[in-house]
């Protein structure tokens, strides 16, 4: 008679009640028209007994929503077919079903209660003196009680146990969830800045280029031009770089500096850097840059530092291979290590790959991470140039 757990919905447990009220009450009225438990004391079955049977095992339909009450119910139809001389025969299973409803969905202080009434009625059929009931069939009775009283008392526990594991799962993914938009959100904030010493120092260029045109123009004409053709090149770059950024980001960042940020020239010296650090690493020449923007340069070069310090954190004793290319209309990374690979949650960058995501994400690109396929950790991306169009970049990702 176990019910459905707690996640079961009303319709389903309503239709459960209303199946064990109708087993019970076919079951009590079965024995007791069959007169099996009859002996000579009592009376013969008749309308009232029908009627007393019924009472005691009919309320089990809405044991879950009134389980004190129905409990209270049924063992008043028990002790009235007792007080009258009728045969009880299977009417006692109302109360025993209602007891074990008592402790299985109600609260502990509900659970108390039931005990109360329980006693109570006990009390009452022991003054009644029942002629009908054997010391036997009392004990039985009485056994089944208390193992409904366990075995409700055990369902009422295992459903509240399951439904804080629910709730602290619940809480875990919430939290996680958390923790992964404000890491986003930080990198984006960290991007946005970047990107703002990127077109700063771009601004600082076409600042110094218009002056050597106006300086220029009237001696020097040819060379003039060559400076207003640079500043357009530069400020064309510098407004693909911000659409980019209004694309991306959704936070205004009052950074502050003009510094230029590091770029593909770059790489060597953080490869050295991260040697020193005491992981090997192998470089492949980078081959020319062209014109790759500087806000590409400069993410290609956080991802490849992002993906170096994940292997000196988490890869163990490990050798480590970064290459960048120049395939037609992009500009591809890849760093690869063959260390113990990624854990039962991936890689162990954390935030770092979340930033990687992101970072790829400001250029519309394209980034894998996930194990070697000769063992250890690869990370690897794509960023399309401006101007290229998606055949011109495949997929290259395998």
């Amino acid at each position: 008679m176990t019910p459905p757990g707690p996640a079961s919905s009303p319709p389903r447990r309503a239709a459960w009640d209303l199946t064990v009220a109708a087993v019970t009450v076919a079951a009590a009225l079965g024995v007791h028209l069959a007169g099996l438990d009859d002996v000579p004391a009592n009376r013969a079955p008749d309308a009232l007994s029908v009627l007393l049977t019924v009472a005691s095992t009919a309320p089990l339909a809405v044991r879950r929503r009134y389980p004190l009450a129905v409990l209270a119910v049924c063992l008043a139809g028990v002790l009235a077919l007792v007080a009258v001389r009728y045969a009880v025969g299977a009417a006692p299973l109302g109360a025993i079903i209602a007891f074990y409803t008592v402790a299985a969905v109600g609260s502990r202080r509900t659970g108390r209660r039931g005990l109360v009434v329980l006693v109570v009625g006990l009390a009452v059929l022991a003054a009644l003196r029942p002629i009908d009931l054997s010391a036997e069939g009392v004990l039985v009775n009485c056994a089944l009680l208390v193992g409904g009283w366990v075995l409700g008392t055990g369902t009422r526990e295992r459903h509240a146990l399951h439904e804080a594991q629910v709730l602290e799962a619940e809480r875990r993914v919430e939290l996680e969830r958390e923790r992964g938009s404000r890491a986003a959100a930080e990198e984006r904030l960290r991007i946005t800045r970047e990107l703002h010493d990127v077109l700063g120092h771009a601004m600082s260029v076409m600042v110094v280029q218009a002056g050597v045109a106006e300086h220029l123009l009237d001696t020097q004409p040819s060379q003039a031009r060559e400076a207003i053709a640079r500043i357009g090149s530069t400020g064309r770059s510098s407004l693909r770089e911000m659409r980019q950024l209004l694309r991306t980001t959704r936070d205004t960042t009052d950074a502050s500096g003009l510094r230029p940020q590091p770029g593909l020239a770059d790489l060597p010296a953080l490869v050295a850097q991260v040697e020193a650090a005491g992981l090997p690493v192998e470089m492949r020449p980078a081959g020319s840059a062209g014109d790759t923007p500087p806000g590409v340069e400069l993410a290609v070069y956080r991802l490849v530092q992002e993906a170096l310090t994940n292997t000196l954190k988490h890869a163990g004793p490990a050798r480590a291979r970064v290459r960048v290319s120049h395939p037609h209309g992009a500009v591809e990374v890849e760093v690869v290590d063959d260390g113990r690979g990624p854990g039962p949650e991936g890689a162990g960058g954390g935030h770092g790959l979340i930033g990687m995501r992101e970072r790829v994400a400001v250029y519309a690109g394209e980034l894998v991470t996930g194990a070697a396929p000769d063992g250890g950790f690869r990370v690897w991306a794509r960023f399309p140039l401006p101007g290229s169009t998606p055949d011109e970049n495949g997929a290259g990702a395998s």
